[in-house]
């Protein structure tokens, strides 16, 4: 049996074209997937989940609305409804303001959390729709597109996945993180400047897209002060968002720093050790289950994947990195599954090295990724944990 039974699909006549990759990449020739094969299984997914959610609602007697409305989303719907107070300062302003806005232009009637679902829903559609005309223009992938169907299988079905088109953040990120990547790595300064941005304003994490961004734009060769002006440009103007933000808190709550101090309200240890010590459930809060041994098996598969994204780009790489090490201040990896649901390149990664191994590992780890997907998004409609 040969290694990779399931090929990647190859672009139609005339969709895709000759494109050389930006200097500094090592991407190999490679096919990737159909734009409509890429949509319908999103949309295969987004039916997936919200017939699931109104599935659970319906049998165990709650509203649909309830189903949508648990952990953040119901704090971002607080947010949208009464404003921010200091607990809720550690979320960030984008999201909420959007989903605020578009309430108001659509009359106010409609509740928050359909509006955020719906938004984020368009942005993941969005998202993918991108992805697949990335890939289908050139004629060598770059780490931002995936090279095998079993790549956006993995994406998708990553454990949750929900967050990408529900009442969070995630979806929306999502996209401008796309646009700050893909422009740095097709060389478009200012534009991937301005997603940077916004990336800042989005999530914590957007001050580690604003970083990749600015490594991806400074790596084509040329004499150093050309790459150290692209550098210091996309470096900058995220530096300038961030300022912003800082300004916007310290008007609207008298801290400039009230998205840091609120989130002392988490679980936080304050020693490396602490943190290493999470790993392991070591910590006094600890109760060690297997959902918190699945959250470590997933970041150790973030981990190898990011890894072996390394060999394309080390600035996308650092971006897994990064993302992964910051949860350990919390002492384990307990959000790891919606953490992770936004690390595209390196999902996309582990799922075209699954692609290429023997079908007695694919198949198993496909079911136990579709299982695990299953009942942390059933898990998040009950208000049991499912981060």
């Amino acid at each position: 049996m040969k290694p990779a039974e399931t090929p990647a699909l190859s672009p139609a006549p005339g969709e895709g074209s000759a494109h050389r990759a930006p200097p500094g990449g090592q991407d190999a020739p490679a096919a990737t997937p159909r734009w409509p094969l890429a949509l319908g299984l999103t949309a295969l997914m987004l039916v997936h989940h919200f017939g699931l959610w109104a599935w659970t609602a319906f049998r165990r007697g709650f509203p649909f609305l309830e189903a949508i409305d648990r952990w953040d989303s119901h704090l971002y719907t607080r947010i949208i409804t009464e404003g921010y107070d200091p607990a809720l300062r550690a979320f960030l302003p984008l999201y909420p303001a959007t989903v605020s806005l578009l309430r108001t232009l659509l009359g106010g009637a409609l509740p928050p959390q359909v509006i955020g679902s719906a938004l984020s829903s368009l942005c993941l559609l969005a998202f993918a729709a991108w992805v697949s005309w990335r890939g289908a223009r050139q004629g060598a992938a770059s780490p931002l597109e995936p090279r095998t169907v079993w790549a956006w299988f993995f994406f998708l079905y990553s454990p949750a996945s929900f967050a990408l088109h529900s009442h969070h953040t995630e979806g929306l990120f999502l996209l401008l993180s796309l646009g700050a990547l893909a422009s740095a790595w097709d060389r478009h300064v200012w534009r991937a400047a301005a997603f940077a941005a916004l990336c800042v304003w989005t999530r914590n994490q957007g001050i580690f897209v604003a970083i990749t961004a600015a490594l991806l734009v400074a790596r084509t060769p040329g004499l150093w002060p050309g790459r150290l002006a692209r550098f210091a440009t996309v470096g900058g103007v995220a530096l300038a968002s961030f300022g912003g933000f800082l300004l916007f808190q310290a008007r609207s709550a008298g801290d400039p720093l009230a998205h840091l101090h609120a989130q002392q309200n988490w679980h936080h240890v304050d020693s490396l050790w602490g943190a290493i010590r999470g790993l392991w459930f070591g910590n006094e809060w600890h109760q060690p289950g297997w959902w918190l041994g699945l959250r470590n098996l997933f970041g150790a598969v973030w981990l190898a994947g990011a890894v072996a994204l390394s060999r394309r780009s080390l600035p996308l790489a650092l971006y897994g990195l990064l993302a992964l090490l910051v949860m350990l201040p919390q002492g384990d990896l307990g959000n790891a599954f919606r953490f992770g649901a936004v690390m595209f390149p390196v999902l996309f990664r582990v799922g075209d090295w699954l692609a290429e191994r023997p079908a007695w590992l694919r198949w198993p780890v496909a079911l136990l990724a579709l299982w695990l997907n299953h009942k942390v998004t059933h898990a998040f409609s009950i208000g049991s944990w499912a981060y």
